[in-house]
């Protein structure tokens, strides 16, 4: 004589086969820093060069199409957009014009090193387009101190978006260095300064 399960254990079997495997399914979804505590910003694949701002006083404003030269000492940057779930930054470049610039606090600096030409990953936390748009990047340099900031505005004041953080990038080249090491910063930011040292 067979005996079939208890109904009640059959249910309570299954309930707790789809928490399990709610649970899995869940617990791997990133978490996103809250929109209101993080500056706003931009988002595309670099391309173009450096340009400079003749009002800038010596600064210049650079896009990013750093090629190939990447390596040597200090980090590697790749500029290749990533998954942002993975907690990786997208990579954008400017776009001059855009409405209500304002400066934003990059939260890392990252810098690459071939022979002497330098190359700086900036990131930073921001929202979508068209609301927070890169505009340019000013590099500043006096002696061995070298200051980026990053400007960002909107294409489009009147549109709607949606309150979501993105952690976003750009790479700025710095341009060829003569020896000795220098100081990369992005002031009033929580970005720690970084040296380079060019042989």
């Amino acid at each position: 004589m067979t005996t079939q399960p208890h109904p009640l254990r059959r249910l309570l079997l299954a309930v707790a086969v789809t928490t399990v495997v709610v649970a899995a399914c869940s617990g791997g979804a990133a978490p996103t820093a809250p929109a209101a505590s993080l500056p706003p910003s931009a988002s595309a694949p670099p391309t173009g060069g450096p340009s400079v701002d003749p009002g800038a006083g010596g600064g210049s404003s650079v896009g990013g199409n750093p090629g190939s030269g990447v390596g040597g000492g200090g980090a590697i940057v790749d500029p290749t957009p990533v998954d942002p779930a993975a907690s990786e930054p997208a990579i954008v470049i400017p776009k001059p014009g855009q409405k209500n610039p304002h400066p934003v606090a990059p939260t890392k600096l990252q810098a690459s090193v071939d022979g002497r030409h330098v190359l700086v990953k900036v990131s930073w936390w921001s929202g979508v387009e068209p609301c927070n748009v890169l505009d340019s990047v000013r590099v500043d340099r006096s002696g061995t101190a070298i200051a980026i900031s990053i400007i960002e505005g909107s294409s489009d004041l009147d549109a709607m978006c949606i309150e979501i953080a993105q952690l976003k990038a750009t790479i700025v080249d710095v341009g060829d260095l003569e020896p000795g090491t220098y100081t990369i910063s992005a002031p009033n930011s929580e970005a720690t300064p970084i040296q380079v040292t060019i042989s």
